[in-house]
């Protein structure tokens, strides 16, 4: 009899087998969708091959064929046979990821595609947008990347270029050179935010095949886009990681910009890393793939230096612009000096002054939200924390309501302490809302905005901040870490952070480079017109290195001194770490399945990894429940992973205990 193996997107470790009836067998092919019956109920699965079943009735029986033609084709399901491999999740789970929602709903792929009105301009040649000229940094790499495009085969290319130095440019004639042999490409930005502005960038040269994907579309647009990609009607595509998966016919070209932020490897599962995914599909499909950034992850830096991707470097600003002079304040001799601590030292509040007299633009960047970070009693000293996470909670000042960032439970403010009900309360620390409060006191005839994700997640209203301090309808804007990445305001020349030191004091080895990027980000927003640039950092630890070499732009140097680092701990890049997490609301059943895994996969280390933990996670209590973790520490997650699924096939899992497997974790938190 045969039976047909497919891929169930659910938590499972390997496809399962079903039979055929006689009549689908003709209608079957690798790529299909099929809906069969599992455990109590049908659902969809995706056909990734075929068998023999000598025992007749054995298996049971594939309810329906929902699709006469694959809309999968061989190398979509070899590299989503890889992210479940390499991601430690199910064949099924890597690919539902991947694919439009309607799709996943079983809707068939005919009747969606003889049906659809694609709504889209029909010229389909490419542009001619005004010529910028390139400086001879620019031409180098230019050149080489269209050199590597004779060669058809795999390449990995970092882009290393300063802030302002014209790496977008660079990005759409190199899109252009790919278009030109008859190839798509594929652009991915860190922030969906960017995509509208790149999409500035790219519309005079790619209009009429130019497709956006991101999660801000409705389903029915994300379907659309989908099918014109699939059509050959769209082959230059933009979007954040979920854009890798475009289904482009002859894939040339894969550019990440930014390559290092954090935003390209995903929150849930498959937790993949859009980089590491990029680098699979381009070695598929014989395509080059782009890294591009000012601050490489030391992964990528690292592999330049190992000789197995090629570093182009761009050192020069475009125009000859310099980079913005930054200032480091020490916010230790504030104090001594002025006997408090304000929030803007007095070299900030001159700059920010100067800025409004000539009505430039003014960037201050807070990595945190909210008006005050902590509450805290007068009388007893408690901090109030969150009943479900062991955090401290957040005064949104705007929506009067104690907030945790991290389940999002809200409390009202009280007028007394939750603990002694006696003492006031007292506010403690600085958010976003604090600073956009004292920016209009101190400087009342500045027109103020902020920008973080409590902003964000109302419709539209990231979109319109940035489309008015653009458009200079705004002097100052206040944010977190979304301001600091990409943007382009030429009228921006001061650029003040109001406290270095947030991320460095989080318990994660990368919290020192996460730093240096952020600054280095930050500061390169200044001066990218024809004015010039000032910076002024604010810290507590004005030695530290991301501080210091961030002042003076020395990637290299902080590069050799955070490498050494590494080393001698022998963390990444020199090995691949899996964090495997374990968490529930019942607090010793978690401590006690961490310590049966960690006995399971005693005997399975040997040469393959070297196990740490368990332990408890920094933020113990979150969400309700305790979290544990064990650390795997190897050189080939393929075999770590292996060896950890063998533990857990000699457990058995507490149905009240969750499972996470996080495999190269860019943080540990």
């Amino acid at each position: 009899m045969n039976c047909i193996q497919v891929a169930i997107p659910l938590p499972v470790q390997d496809p399962f087998s079903y039979e055929l009836a006689n009549e689908q067998f003709s209608s079957v092919k690798i790529g299909s969708r099929v809906l069969v019956p599992f455990k109590n109920r049908e659902i969809q699965g995706y056909v990734v091959g075929f068998g023999e079943n000598s025992h007749v009735g054995s298996l049971k029986m594939v309810k329906e064929v929902i699709d006469a033609n694959p809309i999968l084709d061989s190398q979509f399901l070899e590299l989503t046979r890889w992210i479940s491999r390499y991601y430690f999740c199910s064949w099924g789970e890597a690919i539902e990821n991947a694919l439009p929602k309607a799709i996943k709903m079983g809707k068939r792929y005919e009747k969606l595609f003889d049906s659809r009105k694609f709504e889209k301009e029909k010229e389909s040649e490419i542009k001619t947008a005004p010529a910028l000229l390139l400086n001879s940094e620019q031409e180098e790499a230019l050149s080489h990347i269209k050199l590597s495009f004779t060669e058809e085969k795999y390449r990995c290319i970092l882009l290393h270029g300063i802030t302002g130095s014209g790496k977008t440019e660079v990005y759409i004639r190199a899109i252009k050179s790919a278009l030109e042999r008859g190839k798509d490409a594929i652009c991915l930005v860190p922030e969906i935010a960017l995509t509208a502005q790149m999409k500035e960038f790219f519309a005079g040269h790619f209009q009429g095949i130019l497709e956006m994907i991101h999660s801000h579309l409705t389903e029915k647009e994300r379907l659309m886009a989908w099918l014109r990609i699939r059509a050959g009607e769209s082959r230059v595509i933009l979007g954040p990681r979920s854009a890798l998966f475009a289904p482009v016919r002859s894939l040339g070209l894969i550019i990440i910009d930014e390559e290092h932020e954090t935003s390209y490897k995903q929150g849930e599962t498959p937790r993949y890393h859009a980089r590491e995914v990029a680098k699979k599909r381009a070695e598929l499909e014989g395509a080059l793939v782009v890294l591009g950034g000012a601050t490489p992850s030391l992964e990528t830096m690292h592999e330049a230096g190992e000789g197995k991707i090629t570093r182009l470097a761009l050192t020069k600003r475009v125009e000859e612009r310099n980079l913005p002079e930054v200032r480091v304040v020490d916010l230790r001799r504030e104090i001594e000096n002025h006997k408090r601590l304000t929030i803007f030292s007095y070299p900030l509040q001159n700059e920010v002054m100067r800025a409004l007299e000539r009505k430039e633009g003014v960037l201050l960047l807070l990595n945190r939200r909210g008006f005050a970070t902590q509450v805290q009693c007068l009388g007893c000293g408690n901090i109030v924390e969150c009943r479900y996470c062991r955090v401290s909670l957040t005064y949104h000042q705007v929506r009067k309501v104690l907030l945790c960032h991290y389940c999002n439970y809200q409390s009202s403010l009280t007028d007394r302490c939750p603990s002694c009900g006696v003492s006031s309360l007292k506010f403690v620390g600085w958010g976003t809302e604090k600073i956009e409060s004292e920016i209009a006191r101190a400087f009342p005839q500045a027109r103020v905005a902020r920008l973080d994700t409590d902003v964000a997640r109302r419709k539209g209203m990231h979109e319109k901040v940035i489309h008015d301090f653009r458009a200079r309808k705004i002097d100052i804007l206040v944010g977190t870490q979304m301001i600091a990445k990409g943007f382009d305001f030429p009228q921006v020349t001061t650029v003040g952070v109001i406290l270095a030191d947030v991320g460095l004091a989080l318990p994660d080895f990368r919290s020192s480079e996460r730093t240096f990027q952020l600054l280095t980000q930050v500061a390169g927003r200044a001066g990218r017109g024809d004015l010039k640039g000032h910076v002024i950092v604010q810290t507590f630890s004005p030695h530290h290195h991301s501080i210091a070499y961030a002042k003076d732009h020395d990637y290299q140097g902080f590069y050799q001194v955070e490498i050494e680092k590494r080393r001698e701990l022998d963390l990444p890049p020199f090995k691949h770490l899996v964090n495997v997490i374990l968490h529930g609301a019942h607090e010793q059943e978690v401590y006690q399945f961490a310590g049966e895994l960690k006995k399971a996969l005693g005997d399975k280390q040997g040469d393959v990894f070297e196990l740490l933990g368990p332990a408890p996670l920094p933020f113990y209590r979150l969400r309700g429940h305790f979290r544990w973790h064990l650390m795997l520490k190897g050189d080939d997650v393929l075999r770590i992973n292996e060896k950890l699924r063998e533990g857990f096939n000699i457990l058995k899992k507490p149905s009240r205990v969750k499972l996470i497997v996080d495999v190269d974790p860019v943080s540990v938190l």
